[in-house]
């Protein structure tokens, strides 16, 4: 279903839960929990492995929300869309994966940009784009955002699929994450000069999975 004015990476989780059925699940009906995880678990699998790269991340992710949900879901006070509520659940056991995998860091380090200065020296002629909708238009023939995103590190990866992705804002990103706004629009915009320079020159036998 298509929902207006609701970005097309988000309308896997803007789909309507009739009130019945969530009144339903708030009140432990087992059955409305099971037409809710019908409804959302692919979206939340989608989310949580775009964010770890990582098939037990994702289905680690998807168990845990729902036992998450299972227990907030009485607290619900309707004031987002519901798909909304639970995809910063998601996010957020997204993101305790990471950490309590050691993939994601709480505080920056001076390594969180050593891969982008590591890539830079090679393409100091390459201008940076401005932003997404002018990387996306550019590279839409090469391959899709979800192929080229693999090519970052965890740690990017992470933001700019938060940001492109799943929509937030660099405000928004920074609580997410523990950091800076101005962390988040640096490694966003860093990346776009990457992955630009990246499927520009596909013969260039860089390692991606060092950091």
């Amino acid at each position: 279903m298509q929902v207006e004015n609701i970005p097309v990476q988000n309308q896997r989780f803007s789909q309507i839960v009739p009130e019945q059925l969530l009144n339903a699940a708030m009140q432990g009906d087992m059955q409305a929990h099971s037409e809710l995880y019908r409804m959302f678990s692919q979206a939340i699998y989608t989310l949580a492995y775009g964010i770890c790269r990582s098939r037990e991340c994702a289905e680690d992710v998807l168990q845990n929300s729902f036992v998450q949900l299972i227990s907030k879901i009485g607290g619900f006070e309707n004031r987002a869309p519901f798909g909304m509520w639970l995809r910063q659940i998601a996010v957020n056991e997204a993101l305790m994966y990471l950490r309590k995998h050691k993939k994601h860091k709480a505080t920056v380090n001076v390594d969180d940009m050593s891969f982008f200065d590591q890539q830079d020296n090679a393409f100091e002629s390459v201008s940076m784009i401005s932003s997404h909708a002018d990387f996306a238009a550019q590279q839409q023939d090469h391959m899709d955002l979800e192929q080229m995103l693999a090519r970052l590190p965890d740690h990017v990866r992470t933001v700019v699929w938060l940001k492109e992705v799943e929509g937030y804002t660099h405000d928004e990103i920074a609580k997410l994450v523990d950091k800076s706004p101005s962390y988040s629009k640096s490694i966003v915009l860093r990346a776009y000069k990457f992955l630009r320079q990246k499927v520009a020159t596909p013969d260039l036998n860089s390692s991606l999975g060092a950091h």
